[in-house]
C-alpha cells in the first residue's frame, strides 16, 4: 500500500456510536471497559413450544427505556417493526457516530452509504410468534389464517428490508448494502465501506450491526454444541476456557476519505490502514488448524497496511472463549508475528458486551479505537494469566500506555477468516 500522503483517498474513522449492556455513547461505554464492568443476567426465553431456557445475555433494557430513542420508537412503529430491538439500537448507535462525528447532511440529498452486518435479521420476532401461535389453542372449525399473520414478518427477514429501513430512517441515499460472513461480517463491511470510499464514490460511509434476542432458539445450538457459557462467566485464552455468552446492542463506526475530514476540519481517530481476508472452506463450527489460513490473513493484512510486526501496539483477538477457536488463533497469530511483535500487548473485548455474532467485529473495533483516543488498554476479564497459551501478553490489568498501531483478528463460523489494521492519526 502506498503512504498515505499519496492516496488521495485514504480512510479515516472520525466517529464512534456503542449502544452497549455497559454504556450507550463514549463517555459512559469507555468509563465501563476502564473499570472492568460487565452485565451478564440471566433470561428465560423459548426455545420451543412451552419448552423454556434460562441463558445468560449481557442483555440490553426495551427500546422505550432507552434514554433519547422516542424518534426511533416512533419511525419504528410506524413500519410494523416496534419490537425489531436490533434494527432500533442500530439506528441509534448510527445517531450516536454521526454525533462524535460531528456529520451534518441533507436527508434528501446525499451519498452517504451504510455497510451493514447482521446474523439473522427479522429472525427472533418471527421465530417468536410462531412459537406464540404454536400454542394457542387451535380452532377446530377453521385452521389459523397463517398468510396474514407472516408474510410481513417473512418479508423483513430478508436483509435488503433492514438496509431499506436504515437508508429510511435517517435519510441515507448512497451505497448500501448487508454482508452475513458469521462473526467475521463486520470485518467485510468495513473493507467494503473503505473500498468504496478509496474508489472515490463516496466521501462518508457508515458501517453498522445490532444484535438482540427474543427467543433462545440460536443459543440453543451453541448450547447443544458445548460452546456457549451456562455460568456467565468467558475467560478467553485460558487454559480451562468457559465458552462465551451473547450480547445484545449495536455499534457503528463512521469512515471518510482524508481529504473530505480535513476540509471539514475534522480530527479523525484513526487510519484504516487496510485489512485481509480469507474462507477456510471446511466445517461450519470447527476452525482448519492445519491449514491456519489466518496465519496467511495476518501476515497479508500488514503487508497490505504497510507495517511490520514489530510496530503493532494492541492485538484485538477474536478470542470466543473456545477450546479449538482460541487455540486456533493464538497458533496462527505465534506463526503470522514469528516473535517480532516486540512490545505488542493483546485484549479481548468479548467478556464486557458478549458475543455480539454478525456485530461483534464492529463492537471489538469501536473498543480498539477508543483505546487508540485515550492511550490505554482495558483489561481481558475473567483470564488468568499465567494460564493463557497466548504468545502475546495479555492485558489483565486497566493500563495507560501508548496504543498507535491496532491489529484487529476475527475468525467466524463457517470458516471466515479477517484481519485489519488501523493507525493513530
Amino acid at each position: 500500500m502506498s503512504d498515505k500522503g499519496d492516496d488521495m483517498h485514504h480512510v479515516v474513522v472520525t466517529g464512534l456510536g456503542p449502544v452497549t449492556s455497559v454504556g450507550i455513547g463514549n463517555e459512559a461505554f469507555w468509563a465501563s471497559l476502564a473499570a472492568g464492568r460487565c452485565n451478564v443476567v440471566r433470561r428465560t426465553l423459548l426455545v420451543d413450544v412451552g419448552t423454556p431456557a434460562d441463558m445468560p445475555i449481557a442483555s440490553m433494557p426495551g427500546l422505550s427505556e432507552v434514554p433519547g430513542f422516542e424518534s426511533h420508537i416512533k419511525f419504528l412503529a410506524s413500519q410494523g417493526c416496534e419490537n425489531y430491538r436490533d434494527l432500533g439500537y442500530t439506528l441509534f448507535a448510527i445517531d450516536l457516530a454521526l454525533r462524535d462525528a460531528g456529520i451534518q447532511y441533507e436527508q434528501g440529498q446525499n451519498r452517504m452509504g451504510v455497510v451493514q452486518a447482521f446474523e439473522a435479521p427479522g429472525m427472533e420476532r418471527t421465530v417468536a410468534q410462531m412459537l406464540h401461535m404454536l400454542a394457542a389453542p387451535m380452532p377446530a372449525d377453521s385452521p389459523p389464517q397463517v398468510y396474514g399473520l407472516f408474510a410481513p414478518l417473512f418479508y423483513n427477514m430478508q436483509p435488503f428490508m433492514y438496509v431499506h429501513m436504515v437508508g429510511k430512517a435517517l435519510g441515507l441515499h448512497g451505497f448500501s448494502t448487508s454482508v452475513h460472513n458469521a462473526c467475521a461480517s463486520g470485518a467485510f463491511a468495513l473493507e467494503i465501506a473503505a473500498q468504496h470510499i478509496r474508489s472515490g464514490q463516496a466521501d462518508v460511509m457508515i458501517v453498522v450491526g445490532g444484535e438482540a434476542f427474543d427467543t433462545a432458539v440460536r443459543l440453543e445450538w451453541f448450547r447443544r454444541l458445548e460452546l456457549y457459557s451456562l455460568n456467565g462467566s468467558m475467560r478467553p485464552f485460558d487454559s480451562e476456557p468457559s465458552g462465551f455468552y451473547v450480547g445484545e446492542g449495536a455499534a457503528a463506526i463512521v469512515l471518510e476519505s482524508a481529504e473530505h475530514a480535513a476540509a471539514r476540519g475534522a480530527q479523525p481517530i484513526a487510519s484504516y490502514l487496510g485489512g485481509a481476508f480469507a474462507h477456510q472452506g471446511w466445517k461450519q463450527s470447527i476452525p482448519d488448524i492445519k491449514a491456519s489460513r489466518l496465519r496467511g490473513v495476518i501476515v497479508e493484512a500488514l503487508k497490505i497496511a504497510g507495517v511490520g510486526a514489530d510496530t503493532i501496539d494492541l492485538i484485538v483477538p477474536h478470542g470466543a472463549s473456545t477450546m479449538l477457536s482460541d487455540a486456533y488463533e493464538a497458533t496462527c497469530l505465534a506463526q503470522a508475528l514469528a516473535q517480532k511483535h516486540a512490545d505488542a500487548v493483546a485484549t479481548v473485548f468479548k467478556p464486557y458486551v458478549g458475543h455480539m455474532l454478525a456485530s461483534s467485529t464492529l463492537i471489538e473495533v469501536l473498543c480498539a479505537l477508543l483505546a487508540v483516543r485515550h492511550q490505554a488498554v482495558p483489561p481481558t476479564l475473567n483470564t488468568r494469566p499465567d494460564h493463557t497459551p497466548l504468545a502475546v501478553p495479555l492485558v489483565t490489568h486497566f493500563t495507560q500506555r501508548h496504543v498507535d498501531t491496532v491489529l484487529k483478528l476475527s475468525t467466524g463460523f463457517t470458516g471466515h477468516d479477517a484481519a485489519l489494521v488501523f493507525r493513530r492519526e
